[in-house]
């Protein structure tokens, strides 16, 4: 039909010009899907350096496995050398900073850190003035690093001694040019007392597999009652399961002294405790004479242990 208005070289030409039409809109759809965003990426800024890690002070590769250390007392500190930031402490406090506080709050504290994006509400930006929960002051920023942010990502920082606790406030002050303002000079009385006081407590710690496993232990620990084959009628009758009896009473102390605290303790738990449910009818002397032979079998068994 075409062939009335068009010749056969008019066609051929047309056809041509629509194959190089398409030919280009395929070229332009292949740039702009392929071409076009690896140009928008390669005009981002470069990101800055990667963030390694907290890394535990132990050097250990899992940081719950870190060796068994004993508790201890530190000497007071001197509030002269803590009150006031000098280069030394700022020093010590960027250290802190960079191995704990950069994953959230970034490298110049601006709340930018690799993990700010997860958190609700965002990590705290240092550098402005505004919203920070307990103020700028330094008893503000104390106040924070020892009990944390209720519904936040900001946990306390309490196991830091005082003293580096302090390094790291002044150092977190440091990342604001915005003026803090005067300090409350009885809230600074407050804290340099706490400096001045008998000393800090470190407690000891032991590695997590090693308190799992001597939880363990104690969960398994042969029981300090005797055996109802070999004990009184009175015990085989209240007795019945000497495992679970042992801990029952394990649990609590001075129940070989406190007939009180025996009876209790055998009645409340009733039967799951180890003991039958018909104790719960024993008279105040048969209570007492059942308190007299579970003590002595039991210190007789762990007198026995302990000689072997």
């Amino acid at each position: 039909m075409i062939e009335r208005y068009v010749s056969a070289q008019e066609l051929r030409r047309l056809l041509s010009a629509l194959l190089v039409v398409v030919i280009f809109i395929c070229i332009f759809a292949l740039f702009a899907f392929l071409v076009v965003p690896g140009m928008r990426n390669a005009n981002q800024p470069l990101s800055g350096p990667a963030v390694s890690p907290p890394q535990g002070e132990s050097g250990w590769l899992d940081l719950t496995d870190y060796p068994a250390t004993k508790g201890y007392t530190l000497a007071p500190v001197d509030p002269k050398t803590v009150m006031s930031p000098t280069p030394k402490l700022l020093a010590r406090g960027q250290a802190l900073f960079n191995q704990n506080c950069v994953a959230c709050h970034g490298s110049a504290g601006r709340g930018d850190g690799p993990a700010a994006k997860g958190l609700n509400p965002p990590p705290r930006n240092f550098s402005q003035a505004a919203g920070w929960k307990n103020g700028y002051q330094i008893e503000g920023i104390w106040k924070t690093l020892q009990e944390g942010i209720k519904g936040s990502g900001m946990v306390a920082y309490e196991y830091l001694s005082h003293k580096d606790r302090m390094a790291l406030v002044h150092y977190v002050q440091s990342l604001g040019s915005f003026d803090h303002g005067p300090e409350d000079p009885k809230k600074l009385q407050v804290l340099a007392a706490l400096f001045a006081s008998s000393g800090e407590v470190v407690p000891s710690r032991i590695p997590v597999a090693q308190a799992m496993s001597e939880l363990e232990e104690e969960r398994t620990r042969a029981p300090s009652l005797p055996e109802t084959a070999g004990a009184s009628s009175l015990v085989r009758w209240s007795v019945v399961d000497p495992a679970r009896a042992a801990q029952t009473l394990g649990g609590v102390p001075g129940w070989r002294q406190d007939e009180g605290k025996f009876v209790r303790a055998v009645v409340s738990g009733l039967p799951a405790n180890g003991f039958a449910p018909g104790v719960s009818c024993l008279d105040p002397s048969q209570w007492k004479k059942l308190q007299e032979q579970l003590s002595s079998a039991g210190e007789q068994r762990e007198d026995q242990g302990e000689s072997k």
